[in-house]
């Protein structure tokens, strides 16, 4: 029997409205986990149509019609405050995450989701070119970087680091355009066709800046990783960590909340997020928020010991910002690009 298409999962049987899932473009593996969760609702012996919408949570809100929605917690509050979410019902159990993650990403004190993944901005370099450097200022090997996509989290978690006004913050952008190769290298990373990661595979650069999940796309090697310091510290004042998140749209009610919550307790599931993890039986190398996860996903590459060790201090943070996230995230992001390539201009 062939599946029912991704997008929109229906029963001919089944007059009840369907569930309006709006996903994010950036979750990590999108179609997979789509494709699985339909798949699970199903077989929980459920009949209620899915449809998801692909939504690009960095751009701009949602629809209103949405019942669960996928994004990146960088918009929660500015969400939350426009009203498309609902507040997470304590029946759902969320003690297996990362208690920093769940105590992090409260909006008034009040929990508005489940994490499923979290993101790293990490970098890897091949063991034998590894300089055993403990932040971003202590490299002078060319680095891989997308900097245009990523500036602002660059931007943000340097200026967490600092928590202060004297520029320093700025010097690491700087010091980060350089190491990418300055001005022509800053303004590729702006363009559709740019891949830090086949500069990487190419050994142009010793080392890449991306995401654990790089590793996945990268040829087998002996890879150092460590998650990125963006200061001049020998350790990171304030790790912050981009993570994926399921909320219940404002509005879901009755039996379709039933099933609404039946679907974010099949995320919050074990089996669940292995399967997401391991997809075509290999290591998609994702950071799952779920923290008993780590020693079956360590089964395959001991590296997970390391990334829960990592991911265990209570320090951690979660990538916020705030309200007015669309009105200026992206505004800020293109002042600062623009500064950095006047700057590198002037350097060359």
């Amino acid at each position: 029997m062939a599946e029912p298409p991704l997008h929109e999962s229906t029963n001919e049987a089944n007059n009840a409205s369907p569930i309006i899932i709006y996903y994010s473009y950036g979750l990590s593996d999108t179609e997979c986990f789509c494709r699985v969760l339909q798949q699970r609702f199903q077989e929980t012996g459920h009949t209620r149509p899915l449809r998801f919408i692909e939504w690009n949570c960095y751009k701009g809100p949602p629809g209103r019609d949405g019942d669960i929605f996928f994004y990146d917690a960088v918009t929660m509050s500015a969400l939350v405050d426009q009203g498309f979410l609902q507040r997470l019902p304590d029946i759902i159990d969320i003690g297996d995450m990362f208690n920093w993650v769940i105590d992090k990403s409260k909006v008034q004190q009040k929990t508005y989701g489940i994490p499923l993944m979290l993101c790293a901005n990490t970098l890897i370099c091949r063991r034998k070119d590894d300089q055993y450097i403990s932040n971003i200022m202590d490299l002078k090997e060319n680095v891989s970087i997308p900097m245009h996509s990523m500036l602002m989290y660059y931007y943000l978690q340097s200026f967490c680091n600092y928590q202060d006004r004297s520029g320093r913050y700025y010097k690491v952008m700087q010091h980060l355009t350089n190491l990418m190769g300055g001005k022509a290298f800053l303004d590729q990373s702006s363009r559709e066709n740019y891949s830090c990661l086949e500069r990487f595979i190419r050994g142009e650069c010793k080392y890449v800046l991306g995401f654990t999940e790089s590793l996945h796309y990268l040829p087998p090697d002996d890879y150092v990783v460590r998650f990125a310091n963006f200061s001049d510290h020998d350790e990171d004042q304030m790790p912050l960590f981009m993570v994926d998140f399921a909320s219940l749209g404002k509005d879901v009610r009755e039996e379709k909340l039933l099933d609404c919550l039946d679907l974010l307790e099949i995320m919050t599931d074990r089996g669940f997020i292995y399967d997401i993890c391991t997809a075509g039986g290999q290591l998609q190398y994702m950071l799952p928020a779920s923290r008993s996860v780590y020693p079956e996903l360590a089964k395959m590459d001991p590296l997970y010991n390391r990334l829960l060790e990592m991911l265990m201090p209570e320090e951690n943070s979660v990538f916020r910002y705030g309200i007015r996230f669309y009105e200026d995230f992206y505004q800020r992001r293109s002042t600062i690009f623009n500064q950095l390539l006047h700057s590198a201009e002037e350097q060359t």
